[in-house]
């Protein structure tokens, strides 16, 4: 998770890890292609914005695993 732990918000870091260690590659591809998740946004406490550094950001850390 080098690049999630490079966030500096903390909730954005927080739901960054979530979506690593709960989705697969594919899920965030998908989800990264689609628009942000209102329900996860309100839980998690960020806008849409956040929501999408923290996708991406994750699906990087996925790929930079699979190097």
């Amino acid at each position: 998770m080098e690049m999630i732990n490079q966030l500096h918000d903390g909730p954005t870091k927080a739901f960054a890890k979530h979506c690593f260690e709960a989705y697969s590659p594919e899920e965030l591809e998908k989800a990264a292609e689609g628009a942000p998740d209102e329900a996860e946004m309100e839980h998690w406490g960020i806008d849409a914005g956040q929501w999408e550094e923290a996708v991406t950001t994750a699906l990087a850390d996925h790929r930079a695993q699979q190097e």
